[in-house]
């Protein structure tokens, strides 16, 4: 049985696809969504060890998912694939969206989600979609398309302003920003964020 985060995840990608799962781990989502969403899979990690984890997994779930040790996405001629990139902080998956891509994005990063949707939003993607999860911690799982797209705030998601809890959590996490923070634009900056964010919390 999946974790909620990776459940999230494998909700996203559309049946019948191409996947490429990089940093897959054990190959649990490959495992997935070639059984029940009929998907054709590259699960891919820059750790032998893992990999030879998800081989074991994928023999023993019965299902056909190739693998490839490679970081990022060295060596790996791209067509109509949706990526999914999880378990990893932003910053690393920026680097791994590097080079011109156009593939969809199933993203869920451990940190700075405002820095990915703004980055991602710059190189040409759209926002389709949004999940929050808790899963010990809050995971945003975002669903990335590119091209023509309404862009959205890079702090406050349209997509999870109705999740009052998870709304709660940003308002503390930004409250606390403004208080520590002593530069007068940043601080600024916070103070418009938390009053966008207020709008949504009663």
């Amino acid at each position: 049985m999946l974790s909620k985060r990776l459940q999230a995840i494998c909700d996203f990608v559309t049946p019948n696809s191409k996947v490429v799962d990089i940093g897959a781990d054990h190959g649990l989502v490959d495992i997935y969504l070639t059984k029940n969403k009929n998907c054709q899979c590259l699960a891919t990690d820059i750790s032998a060890k893992s990999l030879e984890k998800a081989k074991e997994n994928i023999k023993k779930a019965g299902v056909s998912v190739k693998t490839l040790v490679t970081d990022g996405l060295e060596g790996i001629e791209l067509t109509d694939e949706t990526l999914i990139i999880s378990g990893m902080g932003t910053h690393t998956i920026l680097k791994i969206l590097n080079k011109k891509i156009t593939n969809d994005l199933v993203i869920c990063t451990h940190n700075k989600v405002s820095l990915l949707r703004k980055k991602l939003q710059k190189k040409g993607y759209y926002i389709k979609d949004e999940k929050v999860i808790f899963d010990k911690f809050y995971y945003v799982i975002g669903y990335y398309k590119y091209g023509q797209g309404p862009r959205i705030n890079n702090y406050v998601s349209p997509f999870l302003i109705n999740n009052i809890e998870y709304m709660r959590y940003l308002l503390n996490k930004y409250q606390i920003k403004f208080i520590h923070e002593k530069k007068f634009l940043v601080k600024l900056k916070y103070h418009l964020i938390i009053k966008k964010i207020k709008k949504h919390v009663k």
